[in-house]
């Protein structure tokens, strides 16, 4: 990857991990949120009325990462690394709840700032399923894996 574009999103993480976009994320005592921690890559979905999941494209990328009080995804092409999406903010997870606040975005994701989504959230081992529905009714259902 290009060092300026490494070196631009680590400085955006450590911003988000270190500043207070939004509310801290809240957990219910005993919850695990510690198991959602960390880096992770879109491997499958399921969008609106789609029956089967479909696997993620292979040339192109969707990463999250997951900190205690910031949750940011972003979306590139893997031949040119340019950010075309992505958007960002506080979360909060009670139980399996897990809702995220829209305080940041680029690309297509512009109409969803100042936005909640509520998904239920599931990890199994280094997979993340997140289903639920964006703020505008639009379903998901998404698999995720770790990056190790």
């Amino acid at each position: 990857m290009n060092r300026t574009v490494v070196a631009i999103l680590v400085t955006l993480v450590l911003t988000v991990a270190s500043c207070q976009v939004g509310p801290r994320a809240e957990q219910e005592p005993g919850t695990k949120s510690a198991s959602l921690l960390g880096t992770w890559e879109l491997v499958s979905y399921k969008y609106g009325d789609q029956k089967e999941f479909a696997d993620f494209p292979k040339d192109r990328r969707r990463i999250k990462i997951i900190t205690e009080t910031q949750a940011i995804w972003f979306e590139f092409p893997a031949s040119t690394k340019e950010i075309q999406a992505g958007a960002g903010g506080a979360y909060s997870l009670v139980g399996d709840t897990y809702t995220e606040s829209k305080d940041f975005a680029i690309g297509g994701m512009m109409g969803y700032l100042g936005k909640k989504h509520i998904f239920t959230v599931r990890v199994e081992g280094d997979r993340l399923t997140q289903s639920g529905a964006l703020s505008d009714g639009l379903k998901i259902e998404e698999v995720w894996r770790r990056i190790k």
